[in-house]
């Protein structure tokens, strides 16, 4: 008995559902001072990078997109504890930690109280032919 698998889940070539086809980020953690533009156009990606190169920061970004503020994990891809990064925490780019004379720790930042930071995520449904900008 002969069998044949298809593994294609979709009978065309169109891109099912809302894909990202564009991501600005503007003073996003250490996004620093320019925009930042990662172009998709729709297709699946793998975000490589050394520790430290911003992988989790670019997904921090999305998901601030995506889901409502209470509800956001902030560094859940790098498997983080709960509150080592928040809101805050991004736009004023904290990027270390340094001891004070007693003991204490205190986060440096990129940028001054009163920065503001810009996210831009440009979806795009094939199927639709409809466009989503979420920013």
């Amino acid at each position: 008995m002969e069998s044949t698998l298809n593994l294609d889940f979709v009978q065309d070539d169109a891109l099912t559902g809302f894909r990202l086809q564009r991501l600005e980020v503007l003073n996003w953690g250490t996004f620093n001072e320019d925009v930042w533009s990662f172009h998709l156009n729709g297709k699946n990606a793998l975000l490589t990078g050394d520790i430290g190169s911003g992988k989790s920061t670019l997904v921090d970004a999305v998901t601030t997109l995506l889901v409502p503020a209470h509800r956001i994990a902030y560094n859940k891809a790098a498997g983080a504890a709960a509150k080592e990064r928040d809101l805050r925490s991004y736009v004023l780019g904290y990027y270390k930690s340094e001891q004070s004379e007693v003991g204490t720790a205190k986060a440096v930042a990129l940028r001054k109280h009163g920065s503001y930071s810009v996210i831009l995520g440009e979806f795009y449904n094939e199927g639709y032919e409809q466009t989503v900008t979420l920013a």
